[in-house]
């Protein structure tokens, strides 16, 4: 019995091909010609992969153009749009088809952009689209662009950025806000993890492209005098450090904050508090600090809360020896604050300076006549 099975299969195997009504090549013109996508996709892959020659691919190739073409012209695209250019994405020929990766990219924006704002959001087709190709730049800008002010993306936008950054394009993105606030970002965590003796410069090539550069360097002269947060000013300078940038004027600015700003011990430590003591026999370029410094609001002046006695002491009174033009501008200040004299539109500019006039180190430091100024200026 079981022979007799074997041979009714086997009879049977050319009509059940038949019945699985299989298209032909000149099925498929006909389709071409009639500009019936669907049906010619559903049947395209019927054809031997060995007759898949010049003309299925030609005509494969123009469908997938015109198909792409009707879904954007859509006011909205459906997810099945989506799934079916991202199916066809996976075949070989259209792969390797540069009209057809254009079209998908701009598919797959269109739709990402509608259903990243519906709730929940699509992650998992922004996902899918972003795995299948992470090459071209500008379709990484575009995603970062999309994915920025949402929640819980599952993909940070540095991981779009960082691709669009190594791009020939960079300059065009660097110019972008949100675009140098997520580099800065990256290059911080970097800073952190190599330390200030590590080769930040290697780490800056392989994150940015050249053209790029520009844009970051200013980016960190900005952030030297007016930073955002206290990291700010030091991987400013490490930055312009790492690019050539720390010439003579900028190096001496930020070593002198440097240790206005409660320093840890380390490097830079020791680098600040050698750069004090130099200038302290340079008053031209001591003038040269003393004007940046009196630009910035409010005063570096951190070192005046320390809560390790010592140590204020001590770097208070290495100041005092070579820089005490900047105590006496800095109290100064102080008293035309409280005195209600000068203008200071964003309130007091030294943040520490009450703290400092209220211990007994005031007097070792400054002469009495101010701090007799400061008194009456407290009872006003």
């Amino acid at each position: 019995m079981s022979v007799h099975l074997f041979f009714v299969i086997f009879f049977a195997l050319p009509c059940l091909a038949q019945e699985r009504n299989l298209y032909t090549l000149a099925d498929l013109e006909i389709l071409f010609q009639e500009g019936n996508h669907n049906e010619f996709f559903e049947h395209a892959l019927d054809i031997r992969p060995t007759e898949r020659q010049k003309k299925w691919k030609s005509m494969v190739s123009k469908m997938a153009d015109g198909l792409s073409r009707q879904i954007l012209l859509k006011e909205i695209i459906e997810k099945k749009d989506f799934l079916k250019i991202e199916e066809l994405f996976s075949w070989p020929t259209l792969k390797s088809d540069d009209i057809f990766l254009l079209k998908r990219q701009q598919v797959g924006l269109a739709y990402l952009k509608t259903c990243l704002q519906q709730d929940p959001p699509c992650w998992r087709d922004l996902r899918s689209f972003w795995d299948k190709d992470k090459t071209d730049a500008e379709v990484s800008f575009k995603l970062a662009e999309l994915t920025l002010p949402l929640t819980s993306s599952p993909i940070s936008t540095w991981s779009f950025l960082e691709i669009a950054l190594k791009s020939t394009l960079s300059e065009f993105y660097c110019k972008k806000d949100f675009v140098l606030t997520s580099l800065w970002g990256k290059i911080e965590i970097d800073y952190v993890r190599l330390g200030p003796e590590g080769d930040l410069t290697k780490k800056i090539d392989l994150t940015i492209h050249p053209d790029c550069l520009p844009y970051l360097i200013s980016e960190a002269k900005k952030r030297l005098l007016k930073p955002l947060r206290p990291i700010d000013r030091e991987l400013s300078y490490q930055i312009l450090k790492s690019q050539q940038k720390d010439d003579q004027a900028t190096t001496d600015f930020f070593l002198t904050i440097y240790l206005l700003d409660n320093p840890s011990r380390g490097e830079l430590f020791n680098a600040s508090w050698n750069k004090v003591k130099e200038l302290g026999g340079m008053a031209q370029r001591r003038e040269a600090v003393l004007a940046k410094l009196k630009e910035l609001d409010p005063l570096p002046d951190s070192i005046f809360s320390s809560l390790d006695q010592t140590k204020k002491r001590v770097l208070l009174n290495h100041i005092k020896t070579h820089f005490p033009e900047y105590l006496d501008h800095y109290t100064s200040q102080c008293i035309k604050f409280f005195s209600g004299k000068g203008s200071f539109p964003n309130g007091n500019p030294t943040l520490n300076c009450q703290e400092f006039m209220s211990t007994d180190l005031a007097p070792a430091l400054i002469d009495q006549y101010k701090i007799n100024k400061y008194i009456e200026a407290r009872k006003i």
